[in-house]
């Protein structure tokens, strides 16, 4: 069936976007065959992440999105962009974050449609919508309204058109979240009469295919996806696991794709002559090394980071000039640095200088992550804890992970030479955790960062990974 060339349009299912985005960009001459396909392309949960962790194989990115999204609109499928949202960083104070998440998902992803997550509520929904309007994003949620009142905060839905397919969206928030500093003047109706409500509105409006995004976790999303009958596809949102292959809940087809972008959840529908889901299928896309960063997009990232880097060095500047002009707060317990440690333990501290750990804070450095809070904790010692690592300035014996990440802080060293607690692998998964690390081996590791191993292996695997360009401290 012949395809008509890829649009990157979408109509808004209100006037407050309409306005916002100056109105639909057209759509397709009467009469046009609608697309034999429909690729949903969904993401969830970005968490103020831009770029890839350097802390494993780096995965995700919007540079990598970007590229992705290109290369499958280039190939001539009809696609659609969908995020479930919850793109805000988990963090709060960080509003220039914030801003540059939602303008990377209206100007490097063209996403077609956003959902809203208690994150993205946390300065206020004054400021969600103020981005939304600056970035082009068009938000939707049906069951987020004003309190004591129906009126939603966002549109409801949103009707889509593509390449001759109406494609109708609509977005869920879960009931029991904290609604920032509107929780006072909003409130969450329930989500499975809401989708009824606005797969019934969609339907009326013309919708053939509709796409449910939700902030619901894994449960409740699969609950409402199968009472609710109508509905081709989900893209879940809120603590989700990564599912290789998606799978059909009720009469739809979920998309598991996880957080932080490391991977895209790409649901494929297949369409009839009337543009009408035929079938389907769901599958996940991660983002590592082998998708090309697109150059536009890594410069804009880029550049935001090294800014981000810089401020929130400032920031701990000013903090710690605030520190030192209160003596008292230095505590009498503290973090004393591995060249203490080492004055009895020589052998062990001449075995860590052969482990990645020992290059830990060069990693960042190298990245110029050096002053990202987000970084920090597990590149040094005791990182916003009483005695502990403030700056490479300040504390520059805190900098790595040395013999306190592990053995615990050294005045509280036992007079007998024994360890606090014995080191195990809730040790190591404080930092080397589903989120930084999701292919950690605890098994195979351990064996690399023993006092016993002199071997150098994992400094190795670290200059391996730099001369390929990725991971691990590039």
């Amino acid at each position: 069936m012949p395809r008509s060339r890829t649009r990157y349009a979408w109509l808004a299912a209100a006037a407050l976007l309409s306005a916002t985005l100056g109105g639909s960009q057209g759509s397709l001459a009467a009469g046009s065959a609608p697309a034999a396909r429909l690729v949903v392309v969904g993401t969830a949960d970005l968490k103020g992440k831009t770029s890839p962790c350097g802390c494993h194989v780096p995965k995700g990115g919007f540079a990598r999105m970007a590229a992705f999204l290109d290369s499958t609109r280039a190939s001539g499928a009809t696609v659609l962009v969908l995020d479930a949202g919850g793109s805000f960083p988990e963090v709060d104070g960080r509003t220039d974050l914030a801003d540059f998440m939602m303008q990377s998902l209206g100007r490097l992803v063209h996403a077609d449609a956003v959902g809203v997550a208690p994150r993205d509520l946390r300065y206020g929904v004054a400021f969600l919508r103020a981005l939304a309007r600056r970035h082009g994003v068009p938000v939707t949620c049906a069951n987020l309204v004003e309190r004591g009142t129906t009126t939603t905060v966002f549109p409801a839905s949103l009707m889509i058109e593509r390449d001759g397919v109406r494609v109708g969206v609509f977005a869920l928030l879960g009931e029991r979240f904290d609604l920032g500093p509107a929780r006072d003047s909003l409130t969450v109706l329930d989500p499975e009469n809401s989708a009824v409500g606005a797969v019934a509105s969609l339907k009326a409006r013309g919708a053939q295919v509709i796409v449910m995004l939700t902030q619901l976790g894994r449960v409740g999303g699969e609950d409402v996806a199968t009472a609710v009958a109508g509905i081709d596809a989900v893209v879940l949102g809120h603590d989700i696991p990564v599912l290789e292959q998606g799978r059909r809940v009720g009469g739809a087809i979920a998309s598991y794709a996880g957080d932080q972008g490391q991977q895209l959840g790409i649901v494929t529908l297949t369409l009839d002559a009337h543009g009408r889901t035929s079938g389907g299928v769901a599958e996940i896309r991660t983002l590592g090394p082998d998708v090309r960063e697109q150059p536009g997009a890594f410069k804009q990232v880029k550049a935001f980071e090294d800014a981000y880097n810089d401020r929130m060095r400032d920031e701990q500047r000013r903090s710690q000039a605030l520190a030192d002009a209160d003596p008292d707060q230095d505590p009498v317990d503290h973090f004393v640095g591995g060249a203490v440690c080492a004055r009895c333990h020589e052998s062990e501290a001449r075995q860590w200088l052969t482990t990645a750990h020992s290059l830990a804070w060069e990693t960042l450095v190298r990245e110029k992550k050096d002053a990202t809070p987000e970084c920090i904790p597990c590149h040094s010692v005791g990182y916003r804890q009483a005695g502990g690592f403030r700056d490479a300035l300040q504390t520059p014996h805190l900098a790595n992970v040395q013999c306190e990440n592990c053995h615990g802080m050294g005045t509280l060293h036992r007079a007998d030479g024994a360890p606090r607690e014995p080191v195990g692998q809730l040790t190591c998964r404080g930092c080397h955790n589903a989120e930084r690390d999701p292919e950690f081996d605890y098994a195979a590791k351990l064996p690399l960062m023993v006092h016993g191993n002199t071997s150098g292996e994992s400094i190795r695997l670290i200059r391996e990974r730099r001369a390929k360009g990725y991971g691990g401290g590039r």
